[in-house]
């Protein structure tokens, strides 16, 4: 309780020194500095801070791989930033998803070694605004966003949502209340940059639950009036009912003004489901969406409405990855925010699954990164390459980009991320201990659902289970205690997302019973088949 009260008041700090400090000028040229000086940026990172410490996880990885510091630079000189990459992971100067959380150990031929995402902070970074993810219960990370970085994704964000945004245009926000932080990001962005936002809709959750969030919501949207911003209090939706964002949206589109949603994935196509089942007129609308992948089916239900989708590609760890364009109309594609982030891509077998994924490698370039990574992956899989269209990302020096972005090792319906590690013990030690059954009993599918990512829990008929929602209450109960698992029971429990069914698991295409069945791996293979009896 002490240290969540603790982590609340720092909030409030960082918040209260952010809101009070004017937003950056010449957004486009701080763009271009780090643009240009992407290479000597990732070499001071590696001088100062990996090289400098001999306790830093990867200055144990470059000695195994048998690479010093001027190895990297004269590599960095002769082959470029990308190429060095590609061949520090063939070194073994990389880490997956599991290794770098801490779930299981760095081994390499030199040795093993134990490390937690804390082991990764940049000790250059001092102050700021603290994010987490993790509402209660379970380990979060807790990343370190000091006030020139939030000052700078603020510059480059306001240069992406100047390319379809006007201050004539109504806007509305469909983003979380706290605990995380982007909601409220992003409902004071939009008035630092001189727009006006409308209306603030979240999903609240029950009022036992969630009573202290409001109340630090609150205290937080208090501080920035105080500077000066003309920020609302959050709307908070009752459970499963999207329609009154839809009608907000309709009432501007009647007074003949077009609006801007920045929204999650699952929860813009719900409001634009619920627009088309009451005939509501949002024609030129455009939504800004993120937090899981934009499929080739949820933007079409977006678009039938006459609306504009853009695509935001983000992760706790790294922040913005990358934002699409207009001239990006077909699967989840954005322009790759180059200036922070170095991509590779690892041709892997994804795991719980049969197939083979182009993983994503990470590495943080900006001196003020909240962390200091090389080549890690998120358990995210797409294609990189140079971006074909003449945007004005394009026009800043954006040139590269990921396509077809899917997440194969973690859950992400709805934006709430969930690794897949930490569902497995869900699915394989609690269910079958609380009510009996098998590993192979039970499987989590998170498919496409008519207006959103679906969360199905199938529990074999042989257990003959008496109550479907006593399971659906043990295992929600059970998300909370997870990293993220707070923020991902409150909007499943929101969106009606979770089902239990009482059925047999599929079969995967070499006929095994597999736990989970991800969006992103069933969009690589074939649908699976239904289970044999056994």
């Amino acid at each position: 309780m002490l240290k969540e009260v603790g982590y609340y008041a720092g909030m409030l700090r960082g918040w209260r020194q952010f809101v009070r400090t004017p937003a950056a000028e010449g957004a486009q040229e701080l763009i271009t500095k780090n643009l240009e000086n992407r290479e000597s940026n990732f070499l001071n990172l590696m001088r100062q801070v990996v090289f400098a410490d001999e306790t830093n996880p990867y200055r144990r990885l470059f000695a195994w791989a048998r690479w010093s510091y001027a190895d990297v630079e004269r590599a960095v000189g002769r082959e470029g930033l990308e190429a060095t990459l590609e061949n520090l992971r063939e070194a073994g100067v990389c880490l997956s998803h599991d290794e770098f959380k801490g779930r299981k150990p760095v081994r390499r031929a030199g040795g093993q070694i134990a490390v937690t995402p804390s082991d990764f902070v940049n000790p250059l970074v001092h102050g700021g605004l603290e994010h987490r993810t993790s509402g209660s219960g379970g380990a979060s990370l807790a990343t370190l966003r000091s006030l020139e970085y939030q000052l700078y994704i603020e510059a480059r964000l306001s240069l992406g949502f100047k390319q379809f945004a006007t201050p004539g245009h109504a806007f509305i926000g469909l983003m979380p209340a706290p605990p995380g932080t982007a909601g409220i990001r992003w409902m004071a962005y939009l008035p630092r940059w001189g727009y006006q936002v409308d209306r603030w809709f979240a999903i609240g959750g029950s009022l036992r639950n969630t009573a202290h969030y409001r109340t630090l919501t609150s205290l937080l949207v208090l501080q920035a009036r105080a500077a000066g911003f003309r920020m609302p209090f959050p709307t908070y939706l009752e459970e499963n009912s999207f329609l009154p964002v839809a009608l907000r949206i309709a009432e501007h589109k009647t007074a003949g003004v077009n609006t801007v949603l920045p929204s999650g994935v699952s929860r813009a196509v719900r409001v634009a489901d619920a627009a088309l089942e009451n005939g509501l007129d949002i024609a030129g609308s455009t939504f800004l969406v993120g937090g899981e992948a934009l499929t080739d089916a949820k933007r079409a239900i977006i678009e039938k409405t006459g609306s504009t989708v853009i695509s935001r590609y983000g992760a706790v760890e790294l922040g913005s990855i990358g934002w699409s364009c207009r001239q990006m109309t077909s699967g989840n594609c954005v322009h790759v925010f180059e200036d922070s982030l170095a991509l590779i891509n690892h041709r892997q077998q994804a795991p719980f699954s049969d197939v083979e994924v182009d993983s994503i490698l990470f590495t943080t370039l900006l001196p003020f990164a909240p962390l200091v990574l090389v080549n890690v992956g998120m358990d995210d899989a797409g294609q990189l390459g140079p971006a074909s269209c003449n945007c004005g990302w394009a026009n800043i020096g954006m040139s590269r980009q990921a396509a077809d972005v899917i997440s194969y090792g973690k859950l992400s319906g709805q934006g709430a991320s969930l690794v897949g590690s930490e569902l497995l013990a869900l699915l394989e030690t609690a269910l079958p201990t609380k009510f009996g059954g098998a590993p192979v009993d039970y499987q989590l599918v998170e498919r496409e659902g008519s207006a959103q990512t679906e969360i199905e829990l199938r529990v074999h008929p042989r257990l003959k289970i008496k109550s479907a929602d006593d399971v659906k209450t043990f295992f929600l109960a059970e998300i909370k205690k997870l990293w993220g698992g707070s923020l991902a029971e409150r909007w499943w429990t929101g969106t009606e997302g979770v089902h239990v069914v009482i059925a047999e698991p599929y079969l995967s295409g070499g006929y095994k019973v597999l736990p989970l069945h991800l969006l992103g791996t069933q969009s690589a293979a074939k649908p699976p088949a239904p289970a044999r009896n056994r």
